[in-house]
């Protein structure tokens, strides 16, 4: 009875043994799904010991137990097979800058010594698997530049020992997760370049240990917390328009909310999810309904009418003004003590004189004229039509020949440009008179 019995336990035990695979050939699995071409682990051969340095990226310990693969920049194409669960003395994985595509396996969790895990830089799709929350001696994790999508799992707070999560540039939504801020060994995070909503965890700047946080370009809101404020330069929080806060640059101080303030009305334009069908205009008669098909078409005529008369007033008005605000304006003085000359304008210029001047208009309209103002102008308008002898004397270049256009024996004819652009032709009458 006991030879039977010790033969049944031999059995079970020999059994297992042949059914579980050794990691010589988990790693031939592994090798053709990381390079499923095989071009590139070539070294990776099944009559070759894994752990006397014939496969290339393999480290074993002293036990013949594969602790390590570094395949970093190997230009691997191929998937993350669920088959690494199995190396169960795996400390290091190390496949980033490669082109591997598919799903981050849900097994690779059943790594319980793996300490540092590189993903990052590759084409990796899909969610991250919520069981990564598990490997109790994770240190690193790296997972940016690739094409996760889907929300950071709060499994991940339960990584006491992790120290460096990397998840930038990815696709990731949802919420930051305040579990993050249990991991007092956490001393970078980078979720920059995602999706991610909502506020930023308190107890996620509370983190101990946290010297670098990396939130830009996502869609964050409400108030940072100050307790970031210690990481100065190195927290990082661009391309969030609706964060706010104190004490923190480019950023606006954020407007408490008012509980006894009413909400908002809703926008009247607003489209209803649901309409019954009895909404619909063919149902409604004639004197129940409003004609909803022809609008106001004599008030929008209207309307665009007085707009553009009130913009032709205001537009005349302002270049009133602005011709006024440029020029000295005061009143009009027609007569002088003396004949003047030429060479008398010229040495009231060297004396910076600006006594008013009084102009004559060759069309015969003269609107500085009060009694004879005839176009229902008002007087404010008609005076900006008023020239100092100063601004005549600067358009002149104070009488230069230069400007000399033509003399005779009654007067003399100056071309000139006014400050404004204005050009002018200004005749000198010997019986001291302008006229333009």
């Amino acid at each position: 009875m006991r030879l039977f019995f010790y033969l049944l336990l031999l059995s079970l035990s020999l059994s297992q043994t042949l059914s579980s695979p050794t990691e010589h050939e988990l790693l031939m699995q592994i090798k053709v799904s990381l390079d499923p071409q095989n071009r590139l682990l070539t070294s990776w051969q099944p009559s070759a010991d894994p752990c006397s340095g014939a496969f290339e990226g393999v480290v074993c310990n002293e036990q013949g137990h594969v602790t390590n693969i570094s395949l970093q920049g190997k230009g691997l194409s191929g998937q993350i097979p669920p088959a690494l669960g199995g190396l169960k003395s795996l400390s290091g994985l190390f496949l980033h800058y490669n082109a591997l595509n598919g799903v981050i396996p849900k097994e690779i969790a059943e790594l319980s010594e793996l300490s540092d895990l590189y993903l990052n830089v590759n084409s990796l799709s899909g969610e991250i698997p919520p069981q990564i929350g598990n490997m109790p001696n994770l240190q690193v994790l790296q997972l940016c530049y690739n094409k996760l999508t889907g929300s950071i799992p709060t499994q991940l707070g339960s990584l006491e020992k992790l120290s460096v999560l990397a998840l930038q540039y990815n696709q990731l939504t949802g919420a930051i997760p305040a579990s993050l801020g249990d991991l007092e060994l956490l001393s970078r995070l980078d979720l920059s370049f995602n999706g991610l909503f909502g506020p930023i965890p308190v107890k996620l700047a509370r983190a101990p240990r946290l010297q670098t946080l990396d939130i830009r370009n996502n869609s964050l809101s409400g108030n940072v917390p100050p307790a970031l404020k210690r990481l100065t330069t190195e927290f990082q929080y661009g391309n969030n328009p609706d964060l706010c806060g104190v004490g923190f640059s480019n950023l606006e101080t954020c407007v408490p909310s008012d509980p006894n303030r009413p909400e908002p009305s809703k926008p009247t334009v607003a489209v209803p999810k649901d309409i019954s069908e009895s909404a619909n205009p063919s149902n409604c008669s004639k004197s129940d309904c409003p004609d909803l098909t022809k609008p106001p078409r004599y008030g929008i005529i209207f309307g665009v009418i007085g707009v553009l008369i009130a913009l032709s007033v205001s537009g005349f008005l302002m270049f009133s003004w602005y011709r006024r605000r440029k020029q000295k304006i005061g009143s009009a003085s027609d007569t002088l003590d003396s004949r003047l000359s030429t060479d008398q304008a010229r040495e009231v210029c060297r004396k910076s004189a600006s006594p008013l001047i009084s102009l004559e208009y060759s069309n015969g309209w003269d609107p500085l004229a009060i009694g004879r103002n005839k176009s229902g102008l008002s007087q404010e308008i008609l005076e900006s039509f008023m020239f100092n002898l100063e601004e005549v004397e600067r358009a002149t270049q104070c009488f230069s020949e230069v400007n000399l256009l033509g003399k005779s024996s009654f007067s003399a004819t100056y071309k000139g440009i006014l400050r404004d652009g204005f050009s002018c032709c200004y005749k000198m009458h010997h019986q001291n008179k302008l006229q333009v």
